[in-house]
């Protein structure tokens, strides 16, 4: 639970900082420095996914978003199957994101953002963005670490069955010694 919370909690920061943007720059494409040399606020009106792919496909994006979120709250809820902190951390910032744009799509039928950089030409992206962009990095961290995981469980089981096997060879091997006495 306290993952979902956390989920509600960047929907509601990614909402405000949309709503006070909105607020302050007003005009599409209305811009001011924020961190001179590195991001300036941009009012945008995307109206597709990341970089404006599917542009205008508003209720084709919300129904997958809306299954992602579906599928990502269920994993959320049950710990399975990723029950990890590292990993559950970022699936809460992949769905506080997630729904923070969904709110956007279903509401005005398009995404707010603002954050341009300046150091970089890249397209102009939200708070949720960030969250979704850090949370899929960390939820690839999490399965490298997994796997680390996994693999020296593995290896440690292999080690422990060839040692059984060898014990288990060594007595019989005393068995038969004595047999034969």
């Amino acid at each position: 639970m306290p993952y979902i919370l956390l989920s509600a909690a960047i929907v509601l920061l990614d909402q405000a900082v949309k709503a006070l943007i909105t607020h302050r720059l007003v005009t599409v494409g209305a811009s001011v420095p924020f961190l001179p040399g590195l991001l300036r606020l941009t009012l945008v009106h995307n109206t597709g996914a990341s970089w404006g792919m599917l542009s205008g496909k508003t209720a084709f994006l919300l129904i997958i978003t809306a299954a992602v979120c579906l599928a990502l709250i269920v994993v959320l809820l049950l710990e399975k199957p990723i029950s990890r902190p590292l990993g559950r951390l970022s699936l809460s910032f992949i769905l506080g994101g997630a729904v923070g744009n969904a709110l956007d799509r279903f509401a005005l039928g398009y995404v707010v953002d603002m954050l341009e950089t300046e150091f970089i030409s890249f397209p102009v992206f939200n708070v949720a963005d960030c969250f979704i962009t850090v949370g899929a990095v960390l939820l690839c961290v999490h399965f490298i670490l997994e796997e680390k995981e996994d693999r020296r469980k593995r290896q440690e089981a292999s080690r422990l069955r060839w040692e059984r096997s060898r014990t288990e060879a060594r007595q019989e091997d005393l068995r038969r010694e004595e047999l034969r006495r």
